[in-house]
């Protein structure tokens, strides 16, 4: 009975040490390395910008831009392939989202215009999430796992579930990100709005009391005739 509670001492303790050992490397080395990219950047009028995301053969790439600030709140976007090809092109839209499943190995080019515009400015946020092939992950794994385990958790099992919980933090990431953005262009829309009411209240306000001066002016001058008629 000692030896089998040792036994089962021993064995929780090696994968308390796994596990440690599985939550201390480095996550890039468990998941794939990080290649999720977000930013924003100011787009002048009359421009086009560019920029360039690496991929790998057989991976998968989510394209996400979303128009902040900026008259109209709207932008044209294309997305071309490392071949040349022209993947997606929108015209004067205000956000989008675009995936490519597979991607092929090279640089795709993410283009912005705002040339149609040539007096106001656009404030672009832009988020690009790309995905290498499933295989490397488990390779990965693979070069961690032990050729005979006899735990009673296998190893699969935590790969799994580490798996999940990594993608599901992500997914909410990207969403709090999105919803940050959403925020944004509906604050810029009502500082816009207000100072739009503003203008409009205080120029009315301004007319009615010019209105109102005149009225009166118009009124004494009428009635403060001094001149006597004789009779």
């Amino acid at each position: 009975m000692k030896s089998k509670v040792m036994e089962r001492f021993k064995e929780t303790r090696l994968v308390c040490s796994l596990l440690f050992l599985t939550l201390s490397v480095d996550l890039g080395f468990a998941f794939g390395q990080n290649k999720d990219t977000e930013f924003t950047f100011l787009l002048p009028a009359g421009a086009t910008e560019c920029f360039f995301q690496t991929t790998t053969q057989n991976g998968s790439m989510e394209v996400e831009y979303q128009v902040i600030a900026g008259s109209g709140l709207d932008i044209g976007f294309t997305l071309i392939s490392p071949r040349g090809y022209r993947l997606v092109s929108d015209f004067k839209k205000s956000d989008g989202i675009h995936t490519v499943d597979p991607t092929e190995e090279g640089n795709y080019r993410i283009c912005f215009d705002n040339s149609f515009s040539h007096i106001s400015e656009k404030m672009v946020y832009v988020e690009v999430i790309v995905d290498g092939p499933e295989d490397e992950d488990d390779e990965d794994w693979a070069a961690l796992a032990e050729p005979e385990d006899s735990l009673e958790y296998k190893l699969e099992d935590i790969r799994v579930t580490m798996d999940a919980v990594h993608k599901n933090l992500e997914r909410s990431r990207q969403l709090q990100t999105t919803l940050r953005a959403f925020e944004a262009r509906d604050r810029y829309l009502l500082e816009d709005n207000l100072w739009r009411v503003s203008f409009w209240s205080s120029v009315s306000l301004l007319v009615m009391v010019s209105v109102a001066l005149t009225q009166v002016y118009t009124l004494r001058r009428l009635f403060g005739d001094k001149h006597r008629v004789c009779t």
